[in-house]
């Protein structure tokens, strides 16, 4: 066993991490973690993970990260043989929680984005990215400062916050929820095209700023259901049931629409931003897991926003039934809609755009 010096640099690229399984279980193993070149102070092809700073809000309506500093990750090098999770390799094995955490997350940051790529998006503007550490977050920011994470939209950067939470898989460590966050990364640069930029909807008093929100809740939930496969993926670290995609979620009154939703210190964008990801699900009932994020891949190129006044729901949900339709389940997406968006005005295409 080596101890490292916090001077010292791993050159191993084996990792002790948390690991999803296939079912969904979660356990300490082994990953082997290209990306990070740096095990102490974390740092890689990803980007840095850096401790502290502040993320606050610009003038223009996104975010910025400044002021953080080089961490460190205590940690040794341990040959693990096979009755202790690996395969004779070197591992970096962190000696506290916060490493193992931060291990994980780049682990699972890595993995998620060879599984976009492998779908044909392009993140390479995104990377390399920032990650803050238990940084100082504006109480703006609409998340609870306790195991959690985030994407500050604008500033190209995660939010790791580490401290609290008595759960059997800290959510820092739900894959699902590093998906479901980098669901945010994806649906902000393919509806601006840059990562750095503002959001296209900034003004609160306007509906198009609270479809943003439930459009990229219900992009995140897409994301991260369709690519574990699984419509309850948060219940691993916490039972939260109104996430679950795969149950009857539908837009049955008006209060979960935009226009009465104008008071953005209390909106709850997650209602209506859960049906539109139950509306995935049920293309992906109909079909697999691939076919069903291709559809709202292209439902996404198709809608193309270039403005806050285009970013609403009904012609998101349209394109989304074009989409589907020229993928061959027109069916079924009409039906989804009917029964989960009753109150929206689409219309279901007749066959085929040319």
């Amino acid at each position: 066993m080596l101890v490292l010096s916090a001077c010292s640099s791993i050159q191993t690229d084996h990792l002790l991490t948390w690991v999803r399984a296939d079912d969904g279980a979660y356990s300490i193993g082994v990953r082997e973690v290209p990306e990070l070149d740096d095990a102490i102070h974390m740092t890689g092809e990803l980007g840095a993970v850096t401790y502290g700073g502040r993320i606050a809000s610009r003038a223009d309506g996104g975010w910025v990260y400044t002021g953080g500093v080089k961490l460190t990750v205590h940690a040794v090098v341990m040959d693990l043989d096979e009755d202790n999770m690996g395969t004779g390799e070197s591992v970096a094995v962190p000696l506290d929680e916060d490493g193992l955490l931060l291990y994980t997350f780049y682990a699972n940051l890595a993995a998620a984005r060879a599984e976009v790529e492998a779908r044909g998006v392009d993140t390479g503007p995104m990377f390399p990215m920032d990650a803050a550490w238990n940084p100082a977050v504006n109480p703006l920011i609409e998340i609870t400062p306790a195991d959690n994470a985030a994407y500050a939209t604008g500033s190209n950067t995660f939010l790791l916050l580490p401290d609290g939470g008595d759960r059997d898989v800290p959510l820092l460590a739900n894959q699902g929820a590093l998906i479901h966050e980098f669901g945010h990364a994806i649906f902000h640069l393919l509806t601006t095209g840059d990562p750095f930029s503002a959001p296209l909807a900034t003004d609160p008093a306007e509906e198009s700023y609270y479809w943003q929100a439930s459009l990229h809740e219900g992009f995140a939930d897409t994301q991260a259901t369709l690519l574990l496969d699984d419509p309850s993926f948060i219940d691993a670290s916490i039972e939260m049931p109104e996430r679950r995609v795969d149950d009857d979620h539908a837009v049955l009154t008006e209060d979960m629409l935009p226009a009465n939703r104008l008071e953005p210190l209390l909106d709850d964008p997650y209602p209506l931003g859960t049906v539109y990801a139950s509306f995935a699900w049920d293309l992906r009932v109909a079909s697999d897991p691939d076919t069903a994020y291709a559809i709202v891949l292209d439902a996404i190129a198709r809608w193309a926003p270039s403005r806050a006044s285009d970013v609403e729901g009904t012609a998101y949900l349209q394109a989304l039934l074009q989409s589907a339709t020229d993928a061959g389940l027109g069916e079924v997406a009409c039906a989804s809609a009917e029964a989960r968006f009753a109150l929206l005005a689409t219309t279901c295409p007749t066959g085929p755009m040319e």
